[in-house]
């Protein structure tokens, strides 16, 4: 047969049985790929042979499964008529038919992702057939995917993930999160995720190999035990070293905290085959800020000779963020050079490429999406320096500047080689990120480019949020355009999402800015749902009434994607309050709360929260000032002035000056037609006053710009003509210029002026009027209301309605008698008068500078993720908070073990929690006094708190969070000797506890069980139980510990399991340990492994339930009502009820002790007379209430074990087991441990209690057991433990060797 020419081929001739040859329909995604070629030869258009592929495999999959159809139809006729739906109807059914279906589905979806840029509504119509069965198909499907970008060099990995990115973004749907769940790799392989962990975890390696190196070998043995590698002791310890190292090998575990050295830790093993088990934290990436923007912050030249020249760009942007970029060299800006792919050039390498002979697999290796057609590619990924990932002469296409063989000479030196490729543009742009920060160009596609920019961002997008409708682009009537073009605007967003993201680190703030990429926040947070992106406005959001209806299309996308940003800046309080009025119209399942005291309004919607704030953008003062005070300055202001106004100017003479782009949004007509109107309702004014107007002439190829212009040039030349008079033949009312000033012209001119003149119909801020009157305080200033700047000042108290009012206020530019009006106020104001105010403007503006903006914005304590200072006044507020900070700590605790740095509004977070119960404590005290609830009368009794511990626990994770966070490879020991100040008795003490806890730890090696209870064991006893939240420190060292310590780790508590129980108040991420609560009777081992004690009857149950409803009964009553929030309160756990009757600090006075508990015993006798079912047994603090187990007996903790064991399958009875316990709850679970495994139980137990330590002693020695210590506090366990994930352990480690005997 004869093949089609095109990419894919429908048919191809296969040998039959009997040996012919007869046509069999390929599989989507696995058809041969033809030379592209024999394609361009023939002159075929590929993308119509690719239509009708597809409509010729869809045709006959139709056929096959018995649907009637026209063969004659179109590709779009088929799809129009409902056969996608039909498609997926028979694939639904899963009966025979179904795998036919299939691999229809996968034609169209092949074909949609071919030509992912031109066949979206095919793509939308396909996902919305699939219904709520998309992830099974994804699983099904995308294995296909896979296989062809694997095998024959596409893209269609990326198509697909653009494809869903648009289909979301256009329908407000999330179904990237299908393909997510589907295949759970992809989106970590299309962001390289993988390959970041593993440069981050690199350079990690490098640098505590670079500080090993530095102190000896030996000493860099010591220092390189917090690697991440598996280095032997062999591979770190130097030969002339092995005897000092022989005698560190005599003795198991030795440290010394010594406060005055830093933290540092020096510490030894023994000897055996061992690994270095690492510290807490892995990385020593810090955070940086990616500036994402449209335009540069460069400009970029190239000479006649082919080198390039690069230079900082001037522009507002520029200004506005270089200072806080200039500060870390490792922070990075993309933005688009105006260097993208032309579609076409594409094509003409593609054939050179093929007359070169290059195969389709070398071709394949380039990073361009739809290498199967000629349809418009998505850009390469880029390197680390931003460029495209592609060979020399591809690039040279893109550059022309990589590669340059024109300007290469034959036999040039090497030095003069080395000259040539620094000119180039790889080599500038090295050169520019050696000095600078990171600027990363942004690769898109030439023709998208052209219409995102100079069409629908200046065509609807800028005019539409200036308020100025009439000035929108007639063609974005037609709703085929206006699609057409929002797809390009999509599609760059999404390049320049794809970019940030795959740049970017888990702990990097971006930083996107302006109109022109509103959408890339929804973008990057369907890639990447942990990154913190802002974004700022620098234009108003004022869209027109009609904006959500004639361009539906683009407004409601525009309006979920700001809101996926973390937080959104606007210039002016009118542009936020308009944003937070559309949202409430548009979006009314949007949840938006205000914070009064931070003006800070946070939206919620569809499961994101976004902050919305204020920023007026300022100027970079000291940059003006030192131009304005030179003298060669002043002397120019001085004889511009004179050539203005004449040597000898009448005293009442005025120059008034105005300078901005020559945009319709500046209000440069309507000032024009104001200015005419002053002359004739003020003529004394003809032969005195002149306006200099520049308007700097930009977007002349664009119709409406160069019409605009036109008639504004022509009314200046009127003007010009109308006011002319023989009294003053000198003398021209308006100087109009067209051209731009450098800045030290422009400094002086504003020196030069009398009066400023800035009233544009609408501006963002507007910055013109801020550098007026930082050069010149003793101005005039005529200011619109269109200005942001305006709106700052009326906020600030500079234009009171009643008051000295400082600038004069153009509330309507429409209005030229009101205008004019204005130019004669500030014309003939008095001149100390005029001084006076701009010195009031000028104070203003230097207190409110650039670098005030950048940092107010980027301050991370005013987004939604960080808890703010509140007042504590019930119970509520207080439980509130608590659980609000066991979410920070929680993402804490995950970020350490993941090795991301952790985020500033962390420590912003419990430091303003920490303070919220500083404030709230009773003066001089750390006791808290708290109402039940708002609701409650004054006599009722306040709930009594103290919270000493909580205060401890905070500053315990402030301080980790420091140590944590330093470069310095002994942060964990300097963390660890934090802690010896909550030592009760000593740090000596506390030194002496970790070391032989540490001894034990190490001569246990490894544990293969790990059983230990949680309140007074790992944590010190908090006020009551909803406030016990672990630590975020302990969190991440109990983690690390049964990741490098231990194989089996279990919890163990008489805490319940939920309702605010032990899973309510942990921070440890789950897959670290099990959770056994009501003493091991119910336990958690992951959301889909959990089991219960079954022995208990129902009826017991009930009887437990009865119990339970009458003394939450007794609770009610205001005598007892007070023991809800002592302690841990009244907890229903399986199988027994706790009542707290004290807490830990014996604050509840005995009678009201003894009056409860005779209460409860009462309660009990009437439920269970005789005692059958229920135990009742009383400690310090609580009084428990049992169902008795089978034996009768009580269930215990050692019980819980043995259900454990048994449900697991766990073999305790060998290998070496660890115990930690601080009460008589615990004993049974350490008996039983001895009891299966007598000489492998280590046991660890947090008391001062002589009574208690006899105990244990007794015990472990009825077994034969010694292996046993005692530390007097949770910190000195967690030393211990954290001092464990630190050292050398050996699996498997080998007796003595025969040498060492020798030796």
């Amino acid at each position: 047969m004869t093949v089609v020419p095109g990419e894919t081929q429908c048919e191809e001739a296969q040998p039959a049985a009997n040996g012919s040859s007869s046509p069999v329909l390929l599989q989507p995604f696995r058809r041969p790929r033809t030379d592209s070629r024999s394609r361009l030869d023939s002159g075929s258009n590929n993308t119509t042979l690719s239509e009708d592929c597809a409509r010729k495999s869809i045709l006959r999959t139709l056929k096959s499964l018995g649907v009637e159809i026209d063969e004659s139809a179109s590709f779009e006729a088929i799809i129009d008529s409902g056969g996608i739906e039909k498609l997926a109807d028979f694939w639904r059914k899963r009966d025979s038919s179904s795998e036919i279906a299939f691999q229809g589905l996968l034609s169209v979806l092949e074909y949609c992702l071919q030509h992912s840029f031109d066949t979206n509504e095919f793509f939308e119509k396909f996902v919305n057939a699939l219904g709520y069965h998309t992830v099974q198909f994804w699983r099904a499907g995308v294995p296909y995917v896979f296989d062809s970008d694997m095998s024959h060099g596409t893209k269609y990995r990326d198509a697909l993930l653009f494809s869903l990115t648009l289909y979301d973004v256009n329908t407000g749907k999330s179904r990237l999160k299908e393909l997510y769940a589907a295949v759970p790799g992809i989106r970590k392989s299309l962001l390289g995720v993988h390959a970041k962990r593993f440069g981050e975890q690199y350079h990690h390696l490098q640098r505590r190999r670079s500080v090993s190196s530095r102190g000896g070998s030996l000493r860099g043995s010591m220092d390189s035990l917090n690697d991440s590698g598996q280095n032997g002791a062999e591979d770190v310890i130097g030969v002339e070293d092995e005897e000092e190292a022989q005698k560190f090998r005599g003795k198991r575990t030795s440290i010394s905290l010594d406060p005055a050295a830093a933290g540092e830790v020096m510490f030894t093993i023994e000897d055996g085959a061992c690994f270095p088990s690492g510290g807490l934290a892995n990385t020593h990436f810090q955070q940086r800020v990616i500036n994402v923007s449209n335009a540069p912050p460069v400009s970029l030249k190239r000479e006649k000779s082919g080198e390039w020249e690069i230079k900082q760009g001037s522009g507002g942007l520029v200004s506005c963020v270089d200072p806080i970029m200039s500060v870390n060299q490792e922070n990075m800006w993309l933005a688009n050079l105006g260097m993208n792919i032309d579609k076409k050039k594409m094509l003409r390498y593609d054939d050179c490429l093929r007359s070169q002979e290059h195969t389709l697999e070398n071709m394949r290796s380039t990073e361009l999406l739809n290498v199967t057609d000629d349809s418009a590619p998505l850009a390469p990924a880029t390197n680390t320096l931003g460029l495209p990932l592609m060979r020399q002469a591809l690039a040279d296409v893109l550059f022309h500047v990589i590669a340059d063989d024109d300007i290469k000479e034959q036999n040039e030196d090497e030095q003069s080689r080395n000259v040539r490729e620094e000119m180039s543009l790889l080599g500038v742009l090295n050169q520019y990120n050696r000095s600078n920060y990171k600027l990363n160009p942004v690769v898109v596609q030439e023709q998208d480019y052209n219409v995102y920019y100079g069409g629908i961002s200046n065509g609807l997008l800028w005019p539409a949020l200036h308020n100025l409708p009439e000035y929108i682009v007639a063609d974005y009537d037609d709703p085929k355009v206006l699609y057409e073009h929002w797809c390009a605007y999509v599609r760059v967003n999404y390049q320049f999402a794809i970019d940030a993201v795959r740049n970017s680190r888990p702990q990097d703030f971006i930083w996107i800015h302006d109109y022109h990429l509103m959408l890339t926040g929804m973008i990057m947070q369907s890639l990447d749902s942990s990154l913190e992106i802002g974004f700022f406005l620098h234009i108003p959001f004022l869209p027109p009434d009609n904006f959500f209806t004639k361009y539906r299309l683009c407004a409601f996308p525009i309006m979920r994607g700001l809101l996926r940003f973390t937080k959104v800046g606007f210039q002016t309080h009118r542009d936020r309050a308009k944003f937070v009025e559309l949202v409430g119209i548009h979006l009314p399942t949007a949840r938006v709360t205000y914070d009064e005291k931070m003006d800070i309004h946070t939206v919620t919607y569809q499961g994101w929260s976004c902050s919305l704030g204020v920023f007026p953008v300022s100027i970079k003062n000291e940059d003006f000032l030192k131009v304005a005070q030179s003298a060669e300055t002043i002397k120019k202001a001085d004889d511009i002035r004179k050539e203005i106004l004449g040597e000898t100017p009448v005293d009442s003479a005025r120059l008034l000056f105005s300078v901005e782009r020559f945009d319709y949004t500046k209000g440069i007509k309507e000032k024009l037609l104001a200015y005419r109107r002053y002359f004739e309702r003020h003529p004394d004014r003809i032969g005195k006053d002149v306006l200099y107007q520049v308007a700097v002439t930009n977007r002349r190829s664009v119709d409406t710009y160069r019409m605009y212009q036109d008639e504004c040039i022509q009314m200046a030349e009127d003007i010009n003509k109308e006011f002319a008079t023989d009294e003053y033949p000198n003398w021209k009312p308006l100087i109009f210029r067209t051209d731009g000033l450098q800045r030290a012209d422009l400094v002086a001119h504003y020196l030069a002026m009398d009066v400023g003149v800035v009233t544009p119909k609408k501006d963002g801020m507007n910055l013109v009027a801020k550098e007026m009157l930082v050069c010149n305080p003793s101005a005039g200033l005529v200011l619109s209301t269109g200005a942001g700047s305006e709106i700052q000042f009326t906020m600030a108290g500079l234009h009171p309605d009643d008051g000295d009012k400082c600038y004069h206020r153009v509330v309507d530019v429409y209005d030229a008698d009101h205008y004019a009006d204005a130019f004669y106020e500030a014309a003939v104001e008095p001149e100390a008068e005029r001084a006076a105010h701009g010195q009031r403007l000028n104070e203003f503006i230097m207190n409110n500078d650039i670098e005030r903006w950048s940092t107010a914005f980027l301050d991370p304590g005013w987004s939604h993720l960080v808890i703010r200072q509140s007042e504590i006044k019930d119970l509520d507020d207080f439980y509130s908070l608590m659980m609000r900070t066991r979410d920070v700590r929680r993402q804490i605790v995950e970020r350490v073990l993941k090795g991301i740095p952790i985020r500033s509004h962390f420590s912003i977070s419990l430091s303003n929690a920490k303070e919220s119960l500083l404030l709230a404590c009773q003066p001089g005290t750390r006791t808290l006094h708290l109402k039940p609830s708002l609701e409650e009368d004054e006599q009722t009794e306040p709930a009594h708190f103290d919270i000493a511990n909580e205060l401890d626990e905070f500053e315990k994770d402030l301080n980790f969070m420091k140590f944590i966070q330093s470069d310095d490879v002994y942060n964990v020991e300097q963390f660890i000797n934090s802690l010896q100040e909550y030592h009760p008795v000593s740090a000596d003490k506390f030194r002496d506890e970790v070391i032989e806890l540490g001894d034990m730890l190490t001569e246990a090696d490894h544990f293969n069980f790990f059983f230990t209870d949680r309140d007074g064991t790992l944590k010190s006893y908090s006020c009551s139980y909803p406030a016990s939240i672990q630590p975020a420190y302990s969190g991440v060292i109990q983690a690390q510990f049964a990741r490098r310590c231990a194989q089996t780790c279990a919890i163990v508590t008489t805490a319940p399991l939920m309702r605010i129980g032990v899973l309510d108040v942990s921070t440890i991420p789950e897959g670290y340990y099990y959770f056994g609560a009501s003493a091991g009777r119910e336990w958690f081992i992951d959301p889909a492994n959990k089991f219960k004690d079954q022995s208990i009857p129902e009826e017991d149950l009930e009887l437990l339930e009865r119990v339970f409803a009458a003394i939450s009964d007794l609770l009610e009553e205001p005598k007892f009502k007070h023991f809800t929030w002592v302690g841990s309160g009244l907890q229903k756990h399986y199988g027994h009820i706790t009542i707290a009757h004290q807490d830990a600090f014996n604050s509840v006075p005995r009678h009201q002790v003894r009056a409860i508990d005779q209460k409860i015993k009462d309660i009990i006798h009437r439920i269970d007379p005789d005692q059958h079912t229920l135990k009742v047994k009383e400690t310090e603090t609580d009084i428990k209430i049992f169902l008795k187990s089978e034996s009768g007996e009580i269930f215990d903790k050692g019980q819980g074990i043995r259900l454990l064991v048994e449900h697991m399958k766990c073999d305790i009875s060998n290998g070496t087991i660890l115990v930690c316990g601080d009460s008589s709850t615990d004993l049974p679970m350490l008996q039983a441990c001895l009891e299966a495994n007598p000489s492998g139980v280590y046991t660890v137990w947090v008391t001062r209690s002589d009574e208690l330590k006899t105990t244990v002693r007794e015990l472990c020695e009825r077994f034969g057991n010694k292996n046993f210590v005692f530390v007097s506090c949770p910190e000195v366990l967690l030393g211990g433990m954290a001092q464990a994930t630190i050292r050398e352990i050996s699996i498997g480690r080998p007796g003595p060797r025969a040498s060492h005997d020798s030796e």
